[in-house]
C-alpha cells in the first residue's frame, strides 16, 4: 500500500527564520521518487513537486551525488536508492516489537473479525505481548499480555520453535517429561512434535485444533528479524464451533502468514529463510 504523499509543491512562508526552504523541496522531491509506482522522468518529476525544471534537477543532483536517489543508465529516470532504506530501517530499530507490530495486528483483526495474537519466546514458554479484538468478538478465554501458555501445544508456541536446531529441541523435550501433558509429544523421541515443526517449515503456519485450551483453534506464522531469524509469532484464535480447521487452514492461514511477512519486513527481513538451519539435523 503506497502512502499518500503530503502535498509540498509550496512550503508555508513561515515566519520562522530557520525553516530551511531548499531542504524542504529536497525531502518533497525525494518522497516524490519513493511515491512513485515507476521510475520517474526528469520533466514528470518536476511537475509532481511544483518545481522549475532546473530546480528539480539541481535537487536530484544533490540526491543522486549523497546516495539517496539513482538514476538508470539508459532511461535516464529515477528511483530510490538503499539509502533511502536505511533511513527507515533506523527509524524501525528506535521502535520496540509492540509498537512495530501494531497497525498490522489492528489491520488483521480488522479483516478477519477473529481475535488475533503476538507472542514471544520466554524460556520454555510462550508470553503474550498483545492482544487484538474487536467488539463483536466473544472468546471466553482469560489470557492478556503477560501471560504465559507451553510451547508444545500452541500454535503459536509451535510457530516460535518450528526452527530451533535440533540440540535446542532435545533438551526441551527432556525438559518436557515433567510435565504429564505432554507425553504424547515427546514419546518416541518426539517423533509427534519433530513431525508437526517440519510440518511447519514447510507450509509456512502453525495450527492449534482444540489442544491447550477445548473449543478454541488458531493459525499462526513466525515473524523473523533482519538476519532472519524467528523473533516473535502472530496467530488468529477462533471458537471451533464458528470454523472448521479446513476453513482455519483455507481462509485464515494465508491472512496470517502475510500479516507475519509485514511485520518481518519492517524488522528488516529479506526473503525466505533457507531450508539449511540446521533443524533436521
Amino acid at each position: 500500500m503506497k502512502i499518500q504523499v503530503s502535498d509540498r509543491r509550496h512550503p508555508p512562508r513561515s515566519e520562522d527564520r530557520a525553516f530551511i526552504s531548499s531542504l524542504s523541496h529536497g525531502l518533497t522531491v525525494l518522497e516524490a521518487v519513493a511515491q512513485s509506482e515507476n521510475d520517474i522522468a526528469l520533466t514528470t518529476l518536476a511537475k509532481r513537486v511544483g518545481l522549475k525544471k532546473t530546480n528539480t534537477w539541481r535537487l536530484v543532483h544533490t540526491l543522486l551525488r549523497l546516495g539517496y536517489l539513482r538514476q538508470d543508465s539508459e532511461t535516464r529516470r529515477f528511483s530510490p536508492a538503499p539509502r533511502v532504506l536505511a533511513l527507515g530501517y533506523a527509524y524501525f530499530d528506535s521502535l520496540d516489537l509492540k509498537q512495530l507490530a501494531a497497525p498490522f495486528l489492528e489491520d488483521l483483526s480488522a479483516r478477519v473479525n477473529e481475535l488475533v495474537n503476538l507472542a514471544i519466546i520466554d524460556h520454555d514458554e510462550l508470553v503474550f505481548i498483545e492482544r487484538v479484538k474487536t467488539s463483536s468478538q466473544v472468546v471466553n478465554v482469560n489470557l492478556r499480555p503477560g501471560s504465559h501458555l507451553p510451547l508444545y501445544n500452541t500454535s503459536l508456541g509451535r510457530a516460535l520453535i518450528s526452527e530451533m536446531p535440533m540440540p535446542w529441541l532435545r533438551q526441551y523435550m527432556s525438559r518436557l517429561r515433567e510435565d504429564p501433558y505432554a507425553a504424547k509429544y515427546i514419546e518416541d523421541g518426539g517423533k509427534k512434535l519433530l513431525k508437526t515443526l517440519s510440518e511447519i517449515r514447510e507450509r509456512g503456519y502453525s495450527v492449534s485444533d482444540n489442544e491447550r485450551i477445548a473449543g478454541l483453534r488458531s493459525v499462526a506464522s513466525p515473524i523473523r528479524d533482519k538476519s532472519s531469524e524467528i523473533v516473535a509469532a502472530v496467530n488468529i484464535l477462533v471458537p471451533s464451533t464458528r470454523m472448521s480447521l479446513a476453513e482455519l487452514k483455507r481462509n485464515l492461514a494465508p491472512e496470517v502468514i502475510e500479516t507475519a511477512a509485514k511485520i518481518s519486513a519492517v524488522l528488516g527481513h529479506r526473503g525466505k529463510r533457507t531450508a539449511s538451519n540446521g533443524n533436521t539435523r
